[in-house]
C-alpha cells in the first residue's frame, strides 16, 4: 500500500506515515489575522467554522439557531491566541466540545463526528505550453496550480475534511502517457490507496483562448478571468460533493445508546490515562465510567449519541485503538490501546 500525503491546513499537523481518517483537531480552528484589532472579527469567523465542520453544512442558520438562543460566541471557547506561522499571523481558537455538544443537544441540532472522509483529487492539467501533469499539492507549478492549493487548504479548515493528491513516480506517470486509454485511473488508484471518494478533473487548453474543463467539472471557457471562473466551479462541486458525504453521515442527537467498551493493552497508569483522554475526545460519547478493572484491561460503560454503528465508526478511525472484536448484539467492543 503507498501511502499518500495528507493535504492538511499548514497549521493542523496529521501523521502521513500511517492511515487514519479522524480530525484529531476538529475543535481548533484557524483564522488569518493581521493584527490584535482584528481579534474579535476573527473570533466570530472561527466560531462559524467551526459550527460548519461540526454541523456538516456551511448553512449560516445553523449559526444563528445557536447565537439567537441566547449565547455569544465566546461561550464556547475555551481558548484563543495569535500565531505566527511562514510570516502570516493566525488567530488559533480552541473551542471546548463539551458546551458545544450540548448546545447541539438543547438545539436538536444533529452532528458529524471526528470520523471524516477522505477525497482523492486527481487533477490532470494541460496548458498547451508543458508537457501534462497531475497537480501536485507539494509541487505547486503556476499560478492556477496555487489558487487551487489555496482553495483546497479553505475547504479543509472550513469543513474539517481531508483532501489528497496522490503523489505519481516516474513509473506510474510514463505508463499513464503511454497507455492512457487502456488503464482506468480510477481502478488503478483503488489498488493503491484508500479514499471515500475521488474527484476527477482534466483542464485543457483548447484553442488561443479557450479552455476545455472535463471529468466531474464540465465547462467550456476563454481566457477572460478563466482562473477564477474555473476557482468557483471547483470550489462549487467539491462544497456540494462534501454536502453530500457529510449529511449521510448525520448522527440524530436525540437518539442515544449504551455501549461496553473494553481496552486492552493497558499496561501503564499512564497508558490509562492517555486511553481514557481519547474516549474522552470522542465527539458521539455522552458519558461513559468505569466498570471494573482486570489485568492489562480497563472496562467502561459507555453511554452515546447516534447509535452503536455510529460509534463503531468513529472508533475505527482513530489510529490508537485497534478493534479486536465487536458485537452488535450485546453492544460491545473490544479493543487494544496501540501505543
Amino acid at each position: 500500500m503507498n501511502f499518500i500525503k495528507y493535504i492538511l491546513f499548514s497549521l493542523i499537523i496529521i501523521s502521513n506515515t500511517c492511515f487514519g481518517k479522524e480530525f484529531d483537531k476538529l475543535f481548533v480552528v484557524y483564522e488569518p489575522i493581521q493584527n490584535s484589532a482584528e481579534i474579535e472579527k476573527s473570533i466570530n469567523s472561527a466560531f462559524n467554522t467551526m459550527i460548519y465542520r461540526l454541523s456538516g453544512t456551511s448553512s449560516p442558520s445553523t449559526v444563528w439557531k445557536i447565537i439567537n438562543s441566547g449565547n455569544s460566541r465566546k461561550d464556547f471557547i475555551k481558548s484563543y491566541s495569535i500565531k505566527t506561522s511562514e510570516n502570516k499571523n493566525y488567530l488559533e481558537v480552541a473551542f471546548d466540545k463539551n458546551t458545544l455538544i450540548r448546545k447541539f443537544e438543547d438545539l436538536s441540532i444533529p452532528f458529524v463526528d471526528s470520523s471524516r472522509p477522505l477525497f482523492l483529487l486527481i487533477l490532470k492539467i494541460d496548458n498547451g505550453i508543458e508537457d501534462p501533469y497531475f497537480f501536485s499539492y507539494l509541487d505547486s507549478k503556476s499560478t492556477i496550480d496555487l489558487s487551487i492549493k489555496n482553495n483546497i487548504d479553505n475547504l479543509i479548515n472550513t469543513r474539517g475534511v481531508f483532501i489528497q493528491t496522490p503523489e505519481f513516480d516516474l513509473i506510474d506517470v510514463d505508463q499513464f502517457s503511454k497507455y492512457e486509454k487502456l488503464i482506468d485511473l480510477r481502478i488503478f488508484l483503488s489498488s493503491k490507496y484508500q479514499y471515500d471518494e475521488i474527484i476527477e478533473v482534466s483542464i485543457t487548453k483548447s484553442g488561443i483562448d479557450a479552455w476545455s474543463i472535463s471529468g466531474d467539472i464540465s465547462l467550456l471557457l476563454n481566457n477572460t478571468d478563466f482562473q477564477n471562473k474555473f476557482i468557483s466551479s471547483f470550489n462549487s462541486k467539491v462544497e456540494e460533493r462534501i454536502d453530500a458525504i457529510l449529511s449521510s453521515r448525520l448522527i440524530n442527537i436525540k437518539n442515544t445508546d449504551k455501549v461496553e467498551l473494553i481496552i486492552k493493552n493497558i499496561n501503564y497508569y499512564d497508558d490509562y490515562i492517555q486511553s481514557k483522554k481519547i474516549i474522552e475526545n470522542f465527539i458521539a460519547v455522552k458519558n461513559f465510567e468505569i466498570k471494573k478493572f482486570n489485568v492489562n484491561a480497563v472496562t467502561y460503560d459507555v453511554e452515546i449519541y447516534g447509535n452503536y454503528n455510529n460509534f463503531l465508526d468513529e472508533i475505527s478511525d482513530n489510529n490508537f485503538f485497534k478493534i479486536i472484536n465487536s458485537s452488535s448484539n450485546v453492544k460491545s467492543i473490544n479493543l487494544s490501546f496501540e501505543k
